[in-house]
């Protein structure tokens, strides 16, 4: 089983590989290319085309330090994050994100935009180690404590919290209680065929990107709670990303290299935890 899944995320990897080199020949979207690029990233892979991006990334930041919106631009940074000869370039950037957030609160798409839960814990989780913000982190606590306890709440906004917890938890800004109560929500909104959508009875089918996100976040919240409802929701949700997956490795969704590479993630979360677990 194990050796049949790591074919099976190799396929995927290729496939996806394939489609950088594709849509930077092509000269398709940034956005497109880093969303890919920076998933492949948070799983510790160097893709060989990694200075081509870099260059267009670079080539793309406006004079304030941004690029197209507050999501881009976190995007972006973390791509570069870590690369000496971009330092200047990441810390104007950072300086750009800063100065876009709702005072005392979160981040939208801009300034002028609401703030809302997923840009903002995406921020937080993909740009933890170089850029902490206390505002940012108790406007999100209490943004997901309103959410979690509404009629109708969105999965994927509980993997946000989850993945901003994950990466802040030595900073004691948000609850161990409520991460805890977020896992258990989690694996009660999965359903029966293993994956997630938007919540358990939206008629929308299970989707690629909130079955990813899902998954991951889990995945990487067993690190801090070792409950093994995850492993068990883990496992559960293996099958429901076999049965989805297309013979050129890829998945069937609109943005058909966005929803692929959540799913990339996830699985390999998912794989990174299973492989070491004897449950």
């Amino acid at each position: 089983m194990a050796a049949d899944n790591n074919q099976r995320v190799n396929k995927l990897y290729s496939a996806l590989i394939n489609i950088i080199y594709d849509f930077l020949d092509r000269r398709l979207p940034l956005r497109r290319i880093i969303i890919v690029a920076s998933l492949l990233k948070d799983c510790n892979i160097v893709i060989p085309t990694c200075d081509k991006i870099q260059n267009r990334l670079v080539r793309k930041q406006n004079d304030d330090g941004g690029w197209v919106d507050c999501e881009d631009t976190a995007w972006s940074l973390f791509y570069l994050s870590d690369i000496e000869k971009y330092e200047n370039k990441f810390k104007n950037g950072m300086l750009w994100l800063e100065s876009e957030r709702n005072k005392k609160k979160g981040w939208g798409f801009c300034k002028r935009d609401q703030p809302c839960i997923p840009i903002t814990a995406q921020i937080l989780y993909f740009l933890s180690h170089y850029h902490l913000n206390h505002e940012a982190c108790k406007w999100l606590e209490k943004e997901w404590r309103k959410d979690i306890l509404s009629p109708f709440k969105l999965n994927y906004k509980a993997a946000w919290y989850l993945l901003a917890y994950k990466n802040h938890v030595h900073t004691k800004l948000l609850s161990e209680e409520l991460f805890n109560e977020t896992i258990h929500y989690l694996v009660k909104e999965q359903r029966n065929d293993g994956g997630w959508g938007p919540w358990k009875n939206h008629p929308a089918q299970s989707d690629c990107f909130i079955t990813g996100i899902c998954m991951g976040a889990l995945a990487l919240s067993y690190s801090l709670n070792k409950d093994k409802i995850i492993i068990k929701s883990l496992r559960k949700g293996i099958p429901w990303v076999e049965n989805n997956q297309l013979n050129n490795g890829l998945f069937p969704t609109h943005y058909i290299e966005e929803g692929s590479s959540w799913i990339f993630w996830g699985w390999s979360k998912t794989m990174d935890v299973l492989n070491g677990c004897s449950l």
